[in-house]
């Protein structure tokens, strides 16, 4: 009896033994593939070990897409080996869409968001999104994060009141559509567009504005192609407002105070004011000046910017954009791919990533972070507890004071360090 009881306990404890091995290996296993992943873009994976990249021992103790060559790498950690395949440039896809059969169809496959959503909280991946009265963003993405355009997906044209050209257009109810064969429209004075209602253009419209004419946007505003704006005035997004323009206005100016969308498509307009937005983006437009503070997700793609001021900001994507003055700042995340600044300011611990991009003047201070990479910087500062890490990439001058700078594979013409306070 006491041997089958000493058999029954060696059983059980073995038993038990192979049921916590069985739960711990898929953890551990769990684990490895979460610290190294298999695909990196533009994100940091803190690691803590002593690494090496492709046989050659890496700096840091942590992977960094902007710190490695883009293809894929061989990292050794611990003495074992993984692969990790690096990618921090967008492909090169630019999205037309066209309707089908009450159905909204691209090329390539997209995410598609709801802009009156304060998330980047995704409703479908596909290349086609049924038509409805709702309209939503459609966003060209690759696996690893890099984001390389966006586009509108309209609402339906169904159930639209035609709106007469006779009289000023004053406030608005339902939906109303403005035809091209009546124009011009006039606004002359405050008009109010509530929500629940829409205002929709067709392409080819002209709208007058008078001297400080205002349409207050809670509502829609959607115009279905090329339209021109004539004189001055202010389009404003307030409360759960939405506005797609694409528009010819130089003497227009856009501003939000709140508001789930604006959305400037092959525009030439003046000025834009976003506070508090859900969605901004600016698309195969040119504008003076652009001040975007507190926008959930900020989009600038194909444009030129003569002034450019993002503060408060976490989603920040800027591709192949010209700007002439622009600063970052007030805890702002930015990721900017192949495009040229003439003077950058980043401070307020802002984060910038640059990939293959040119900068002329280039500030960082107050505890901001630089990745730079594949790009060319003529002069930079890096000041106030701030860290620059420069990979292959060619710097003509850099000034650092008070603040570290890592440089791999990178050639620094001229350095000079600043006299600390």
């Amino acid at each position: 009896m006491r041997k089958v009881v000493k058999r029954l306990f060696k059983e059980t404890r073995f038993v038990q033994l192979v049921a916590l091995l069985t739960l711990i290996i898929p953890v551990v296993i769990a684990t490895a593939g979460v610290l190294v992943p298999q695909k990196l873009g533009i994100a940091k994976v803190e690691l803590g070990k002593e690494l090496k990249v492709d046989g050659k021992n890496f700096p840091f103790t942590f992977l960094d897409g902007m710190l490695l060559v883009d293809g894929k790498r061989t990292i050794t950690m611990n003495g074992q080996k993984y692969i990790v395949e690096v990618k921090t440039s967008p492909d090169q896809i630019r999205l037309n869409g066209i309707t089908e059969v009450y159905t909204y169809v691209f090329e390539s496959t997209v995410t598609f968001y709801d802009p009156t959503v304060r998330a980047l909280k995704a409703i479908n991946k596909s290349n086609e999104i049924k038509l409805s009265d709702k309209f939503y963003l459609a966003v060209a993405s690759d696996d690893f994060g890099n984001i390389s355009d966006v586009a509108f997906v309209p609402p339906t044209l169904e159930n639209l009141d035609i709106l007469d050209s006779q009289n000023p257009i004053t406030n608005i109810s339902g939906r109303k559509f403005l035809l091209s064969s009546k124009s011009p429209y006039r606004i002359i004075s405050k008009t109010l567009l509530p929500e629940k209602s829409a205002l929709m253009l067709e392409s080819g419209v002209t709208v007058i504005t008078a001297l400080n004419a205002e349409l207050n946007i809670k509502g829609a505003l959607v115009t279905t192609g090329l339209v021109s704006f004539l004189g001055s005035g202010k389009l404003t997004v307030s409360d759960s407002g939405s506005a797609y323009v694409s528009a010819i206005g130089p003497e227009i100016d856009i501003s939000s105070d709140r508001g789930s969308l604006i959305f400037v498509d092959g525009s030439n307009l003046r000025n834009i004011d976003a506070n508090l937005t859900n969605f901004v983006v600016i698309r195969k437009s040119s504008l003076n000046r652009v001040s975007i503070n507190g926008v959930y997700a900020v989009y600038i793609i194909d444009s030129s910017i003569e002034e450019l001021e993002i503060q408060n900001c976490g989603n920040v994507f800027i591709n192949n954009t010209v700007v002439n003055d622009a600063k970052v700042g007030l805890v702002s995340k930015v990721i900017s791919y192949d495009s040229r600044f003439d003077k950058l300011s980043i401070s307020d611990l802002s984060s910038v990533a640059l990939v293959s991009s040119k900068i002329t003047n280039l500030q960082l201070s107050k505890g901001s972070v630089l990745k730079v990479k594949n790009s060319t910087l003529m002069n930079a500062k890096v000041e106030d507890y701030s860290i620059a890490y420069i990979f292959k990439t060619n710097v003509n001058q850099l000034s650092v004071g008070n603040a570290k700078y890592y440089q791999l594979e990178s050639n620094i013409k001229k350095l000079t360090k600043l006299q600390e306070e």
